[in-house]
């Protein structure tokens, strides 16, 4: 996992205190990792544009095109009055060495988007906007430096935002840089070093990038087993039967020993998967509400349910009824997997509060912060283009799912793959982490098309992981 940080101002300033580094060393860090990245995109024939902001931001850019100039083809351009004292001082340098500086937006082979970096507070300008717009047509290679210009420090987004190829991002990870409706504008993000390592520049934080190392999978260890020693998961069946199927089909292929569907016996089921019209008394955790339509029997399901100690993973059409405030308020372990509408839903129920989609979607970090910090025993699955795991204020984001997986069913088998590994005796909140990892994983293990990936290729890509 690597930390991810909500602003970095703290950690620069931590440098100058701590290390006795000064502004000037971190910029020239960081203009030379941006040169690194601009250099692999450039041979002695091609050419690279800087457009360079007012601010630090714009002299990190400065002090890139200082250090590539003479080798290769390299300007600067300035849309604004330079306001810091160090742009103005990289500036003379970059003079000095000859770097040549343009009046206009010309076109080059690479661009390089220094404007704003992380700590834009407000909505840009018309003016701006028209550059970035400009620069979003252009043909050239872009690399943005710190983070894509348009992106604000609140997280909220301008109406244009600059779309990058690939994103240098100085010193650690920001949070800005994840957030979903920012995932086709931010490219390839690669962290730069501020003349420390990543390990004394950074400290503790709530909030955590999944790296594929990760991952930890129910690998069999234990020799002397039976089918009972891996769990078993109880999924409770829906008038749409299909979708408890599917989660049945993660469930088992993700190592449960047993899977049982509850409920009428349907009409095709895989041969490994059970069915009963109660629970099994050696069942491990109960899996519910994909594909249960309503109107249900509530006091059967509520029975189902709540009448035992057994954990709980909740999707789908739960998130839409108020039984959802009674499974929550019953304080057994539970984990939900919303999407944001779902999620929304969740909120008016137990929260009394109505926040729409796109107000989760602004910023989903918040939401699900504020959402586990009043409700530690839960851990919530918020689903999307970068899934969020969050639990007692932690934030575990996994961006690893594409877009292969934009289909029906597919939640419901990470579902049933959450409760497999619960049932063999993860806790919630690693059973969440690993499932939504597993899931994300296959689906950039698919190799052909990305429109022909189906919920049953998932279950058959676990085999390879």
């Amino acid at each position: 996992m690597q930390y991810v940080y909500e602003e970095t101002a703290s950690l620069d300033e931590r440098c100058y205190t701590t290390f006795g580094l000064t502004p000037e060393i971190l910029m020239e860090h960081a203009g030379s990792a941006l040169a690194r990245a601009v250099k692999k995109k450039l041979t002695c024939k091609k050419s690279a544009l800087f457009i360079c902001g007012m601010g630090n931001n714009g002299a990190d850019g400065i002090v890139a095109a200082r250090l590539l100039h003479g080798a290769y083809n390299i300007s600067i351009y300035l849309p604004f009055e330079l306001k810091s004292a160090l742009a103005k001082r990289q500036l003379e340098r970059a003079k000095k060495v000859g770097v040549v500086i343009v009046d206009e937006l010309i076109n080059a082979d690479i661009y390089v988007d220094a404007l704003f970096g992380a700590g834009l507070n407000r909505p840009l300008d018309t003016f701006t906007c028209k550059l970035l717009e400009t620069l979003n047509t252009r043909k050239g290679y872009k690399i943005a430096c710190d983070i894509p210009s348009g992106i604000l420090s609140n997280l909220t987004l301008s109406s244009v935002i600059f779309q990058a190829n690939e994103t240098i991002t100085m010193g650690a990870l920001k949070l800005g840089l994840l957030n979903d409706n920012v995932k086709d504008a931010v490219g390839d993000i690669k962290v730069a070093k501020l003349g420390v390592s990543r390990s004394q520049y950074e400290t503790l934080s709530p909030l955590f990038l999944l790296r594929k190392s990760d991952l930890k999978l129910p690998i069999r260890v234990k020799k002397n087993a039976n089918k009972g020693t891996f769990g078993h998961a109880a999924i409770v069946q829906g008038s749409k039967e299909g979708a408890a199927r599917l989660a049945g089909m993660g469930a088992f292929h993700f190592g449960a020993g047993l899977v049982t569907l509850i409920g009428e016996k349907p009409k095709k089921l895989p041969l490994y998967l059970m069915n009963s019209e109660t629970l099994p008394k050696n069942a491990n955790v109960i899996v519910a509400g994909m594909g249960l339509e309503m109107p249900f029997d509530e006091i059967a399901l509520k029975t189902l349910l709540l009448s035992n100690d057994l954990p709980l993973v909740i999707d789908a059409s739960l998130s839409h009824h108020p039984l959802i405030v009674e499974i929550i308020a019953s304080q057994k372990p539970v984990v939900l997997t919303p999407h944001p509408k779902e999620f929304s839903a969740i909120l008016e129920l137990t929260c009394k509060e109505h926040i729409s989609v796109e107000m989760i979607q602004a910023n989903r970090f918040e939401h699900a912060k504020r959402f586990s910090l009043a409700f530690p025993h839960v851990v919530l699955v918020l689903k999307g283009a970068n899934t969020i795991i969050a639990h007692n204020g932690e934030l575990f984001i996994n961006t690893y799912g594409t877009q292969a997986l934009a289909k029906g069913g597919s939640g419901d088998v990470m579902s049933g793959m959450i409760g497999a590994l619960i049932a063999q005796g993860y806790s919630p909140k690693d059973a969440a982490i690993n499932g939504s990892l597993a899931h994300a994983l296959v689906s950039r293990a698919f190799t052909c098309n990305n429109f022909a990936l189906t919920p049953v290729d998932i279950c058959k890509g676990l085999k390879w992981l």
